[in-house]
């Protein structure tokens, strides 16, 4: 389970943050994935070099795997667990660009300028089961891009083939499909942050409680549909901001409604599903923020302070008691 949207401030700037909710221990780390860094796909074996750096939560292993990120030219990407609903090809295809699963967001962010750039390339793509071996099994996934524009995109292989869908509300969580939560939004067009006036019942007049009681109905579990729309609600009215520091501040505080601590939700298996770190990252200025779910400090990394071409991957430890570069909420 995740939680993603995208924000844009009265100055512009533009964000995409999300929550990463998972019962396995990811333990991830802030990568640095420089210009030209040469990785194997496991879904034919063949070598990619792209020209553009990145920075993300990830963990390093033969390749590494990237949970999101954002590149130097201001485009970001998140994936997300699409169960019951992620079709993917069996076998790869000659004819085109041949990618695991898990490896979707090195290669966008890596290879893609802007959103007409993953619209161009997806077409001639083929995402093939593969197995996460860390996991133990093929994760199901689908993504929500965003870049300078504002604009937003997610990214779904299912039965007819990888659909990309235009994301007007900019939020996105888990199964269903992403046309089934615009359409489920439907059921909460009365949901306002104003109250509900006194009525009358025969000789009795009832009036609100307290205040909130225009939200009455918001649903609160922690459900994919149920988080799609508190979050779609809390950004749409969530009063504007400006600059990059207030606009990263207001995506932390929409995701706080859908941080789940331990022991909240229950896995099959009996494992603690929570949210195991928060993440916002800046389209314009390349940074990336976050906090784990120990340290609720918010920590920050640069891309543009760092050397694009270097040769090799660089991460960033966080700090378990102190963030060296930090943004104070």
């Amino acid at each position: 389970m995740c939680t993603s949207l995208t924000l844009t401030t009265a100055d512009q700037m533009q964000v995409l943050a999300r929550t990463m909710d998972f019962a396995f221990q990811l333990d991830g780390e802030v990568l640095l994935h420089p210009r030209m860094f040469q990785w194997t796909s496991e879904a034919d074996g063949k070598e990619h070099k792209a020209p553009y750096a990145f920075i993300g939560m990830g963990r390093r292993f033969k390749n590494a795997l990237f949970a999101d990120g954002v590149n130097e030219k201001g485009l970001s990407c998140a994936a997300l667990y699409f169960p019951g609903y992620a079709v993917y090809e069996t076998e790869a295809k000659e004819d085109r660009k041949n990618i695991a699963p898990h490896e979707f967001v090195t290669w966008v962010l890596s290879s893609c300028r802007n959103l007409d750039d993953v619209k161009d390339a997806v077409s001639s793509l083929a995402i093939v089961e593969r197995e996460v071996k860390l996991l133990g099994t093929v994760t199901p996934l689908h993504w929500i891009l965003a870049d300078r524009s504002g604009k937003s995109i997610v990214v779904e292989p299912v039965e007819d083939g990888i659909q990309v869908h235009d994301n007007p509300v900019g939020v996105m969580t888990n199964s269903p499909d992403f046309p089934w939560h615009l359409t489920n939004l439907r059921n909460y067009i009365g949901l306002r942050p104003g109250q509900f006036t006194a009525k009358k019942l025969g000789e009795l007049t009832l009036s609100a409680f307290g205040e909130g009681s225009g939200l009455a109905g918001l649903p609160g579990d922690f459900t994919p549909p149920s988080r799609f729309v508190r979050a779609a609600y809390l950004k749409e009215h969530i009063k504007p901001v400006s600059g990059e520091t207030e606009g990263v501040a207001a995506a932390f505080h929409i995701l706080s409604n859908m941080n789940i601590p331990k022991g909240i939700v229950i896995t099959e298996q009996g494992e603690d599903d929570y949210t195991q770190y928060t993440a916002a990252m800046c389209n314009h200025t390349g940074t990336y923020y976050y906090h784990h779910y120990q340290n609720r400090q918010i920590q920050k990394v640069c891309l543009f302070h760092e050397d694009l071409d270097q040769p090799e991957l660089k991460s960033f430890p966080a700090r378990a008691e102190e963030a060296i570069h930090s943004l104070q909420l």
